[in-house]
């Protein structure tokens, strides 16, 4: 897989690292000449030091043939033009945009395009808004695009889906069973699973299906 990493802070430098120890194909974009020479140090020739934001910068670094493209630069201005560009002018698949001011993420869902967004300032203050409400119901990932949450649930005593099949559990619209984790066991679950209490499960969700789901697995909080 061929990536386009736009943004040599610690984020992008992590996310080249962590990508280029698993096999990918890598070219890191950093404006800045002073941490571009430093990121060069540790990565060498796939260190363009550009601004990604001018489409000659952008086809030098092969978008044309890149299968994702991930702008995680401190600017949101910055990081919304690449996207589009990405997006739109080269077509790349996969694009994902960093949006450092969530007061930004209405402007990136109406204006990026087909680009996935992350906010890691608002998905924070969901996870403290939700650990507030239970600690039995963990968000593990949200994905910003589509409005869908990984969620983690411990089935207690007091939940009315345990001892039940999976078949018999009536999820809210939109939500999905994914995986029931059992002791040291990983459980695919299937309409005859039965779950059970101290089963570790992981579903799917809309964000606004939350408390409906909490409802099912966990029962009446209220």
């Amino acid at each position: 897989m061929y990536i386009v990493i736009v943004g040599g802070g610690k984020v992008g430098s992590s996310l080249a690292r962590t990508v280029l120890e698993e096999g990918h194909e890598v070219t890191l974009i950093e404006m800045d000449p002073a941490l571009a020479a430093k990121l060069a140090e540790e990565f060498g020739e796939i260190v363009l030091n550009r601004d990604a934001s001018h489409i000659p910068v952008l086809e030098e670094a092969g978008c044309e043939r890149a299968d994702v493209l991930v702008t995680v630069t401190g600017k949101d201005e910055s990081n919304l033009v690449i996207s589009q560009l990405a997006t739109q002018r080269f077509k790349v698949k996969r694009v994902i945009a960093r949006v450092n001011n969530p007061r930004n993420q209405h402007i990136f869902n109406v204006l990026a395009g087909k680009a996935a967004t992350v906010s890691s300032t608002a998905i924070i203050a969901r996870m403290i808004e939700r650990e507030v409400t239970t600690q039995e119901m963990h968000t593990v990932l949200s994905f910003e695009r589509g409005d869908l949450d990984l969620v983690e649930i411990d089935l207690g005593p007091a939940s009315p889906a345990a001892k039940k099949h999976v078949k018999d559990v009536v999820m809210p619209e939109g939500c999905l069973l994914v995986t029931v984790i059992r002791g040291s066991k990983v459980v695919v679950p299937k309409g005859q699973t039965v779950l059970r209490e101290g089963d570790r499960v992981l579903a799917l969700t809309p964000q606004d299906k939350y408390g409906e789901l909490e409802k099912t697995l966990l029962g009446d909080r209220g």
